[in-house]
């Protein structure tokens, strides 16, 4: 694989196995040698695509597409089921809200738990602990168990955080969907100074504003397979122009 790129995929797929009752999944385990009790169901299949270094792509489909299976793979938290991913430098990521977080520690230690597993040492959490805590914001709560955080007040921990530490490459899924509308634009504001700075950003959303608006090319997920690769403005016109005709389809 090229250095040129920062993320290449090549016949990716991501297959679960469904049982229709709770019981099949102990007769799959007992007798499935001989009969299969359960039944295949493809996340994704044979996706490929290349991300170049410092490039930010938008990822849009509908709610099950394989969107989230797609970024959990690139964030190295599934593995693939066939086809070979290959990705280049150090990865920091926005999922799903609770994702790397846990609720009991205090968001306090919960920074030096994330930057830990990102592969910074103390030393320079310590060095950017005021930056993170300044752009969080959220006073107090910091040395409070996460659990008691409202969503707004995780995501702004969790991005301050996914943000600060100079990651290659930053996922965000759905991310700037959670907080106020003064917290979004000042995680907008940074997430441009990243794609200034060259990172490579993985950007996740259903609003077709924010994917135009910050990408330079877009990824169209539908039904586990790609559906189209091509500029941000061209795939979220014709993903807009798609849900357009369903919802008359329905209608």
């Amino acid at each position: 694989m090229s250095s040129e790129y920062a993320v290449q995929a090549r016949g990716l797929g991501k297959c679960y196995s469904l049982f229709d009752r709770p019981g099949d999944r102990l007769k799959q385990l007992l007798w499935g040698r001989w009969h299969r009790y359960d039944r295949d169901f493809w996340a994704l299949r044979d996706v490929s695509f290349d991300i170049r270094r410092g490039e930010v792509v938008g990822i849009v489909g509908r709610n099950g597409a394989g969107k989230s299976t797609l970024l959990q793979m690139v964030c190295g938290t599934l593995s693939p089921t066939n086809g070979t991913l290959t990705v280049e430098g150090r990865v920091a990521a926005l999922l799903e809200l609770g994702a790397g977080f846990n609720p009991d520690f205090t968001g306090l230690e919960n920074v030096y738990m994330n930057a830990a597993i990102l592969g910074l040492s103390r030393k320079q959490v310590d060095d950017k602990l005021d930056d993170i805590l300044s752009f969080a914001d959220i006073g107090d709560f910091i040395h409070q168990p996460v659990k008691t955080y409202s969503s707004g007040m995780f995501m702004r921990l969790a991005f301050s955080v996914a943000t600060s530490v100079e990651p290659d490459i930053l996922v965000i899924d759905e991310a700037l969907s959670v907080g106020d509308g003064a917290f979004a634009r000042k995680s907008f504001d940074r997430i441009m100074r990243l794609k200034d700075a060259g990172k490579t950003i993985l950007f996740c959303s259903h609003s077709m504003y924010q994917v135009e608006a910050l990408c330079s090319r877009a990824l169209w997920i539908e039904a586990g397979a790609v559906r189209m690769i091509g500029s941000a403005a061209e795939v979220t016109s014709a993903y807009g122009a798609s849900l357009k005709i369903g919802s008359a389809y329905h209608d």
